[in-house]
């Protein structure tokens, strides 16, 4: 009777949960969104645009780790949109109040080096998504 074939099922098991239990699959493609705040609502009137000074990217690599958020205290929907010398990189779908995005598939890899850039939000109503003011953000995306 030939082992070979038992012992060679049993490590490929092995394998197979070690990499299920360390995380070790495959990333999945597309934009991953996060809940993170659970604060209540203001009812202030204006909107919340977060900053950015830079952000950090990978060369090479359309999936990118980030952490765009739309502040709780909003009443919006954010659409946000990077634009790198006049190119848009990413743009996502509509961002609920208190989410985040925190990974993002580019159009295009970036190669090493430091880019000037642009982070734009566009804003909607949460009721029916009509357009509301939006805004731009200068920022630096350093490719490592």
């Amino acid at each position: 009777m030939n082992r070979k074939p038992n012992i060679l099922a049993a490590f490929l098991a092995v394998m197979l949960c070690v990499c299920m239990f360390c995380g070790c699959s495959p990333e999945p493609t597309g934009d991953k969104v996060e809940r993170f705040a659970a604060a209540a609502p203001s009812d202030s009137g204006s909107i919340d645009i977060p900053g950015y000074e830079s952000l950090s990217f990978k060369a090479g690599s359309l999936s990118q780790k980030v952490n765009l958020k739309n502040p709780q205290t909003n009443d919006c929907y954010f659409v946000l949109s990077l634009i790198i010398n006049s190119e848009t990189l990413w743009t996502s779908d509509y961002i609920e109040p208190g989410y985040a995005v925190k990974k993002l598939t580019l159009t295009r890899a970036p190669e090493k080096g430091e880019y000037d850039a642009v982070l734009h939000y566009d804003c909607f109503t949460l009721n029916d998504k009509t357009p509301l003011n939006g805004a731009e953000i200068q920022l630096t995306i350093k490719v490592n």
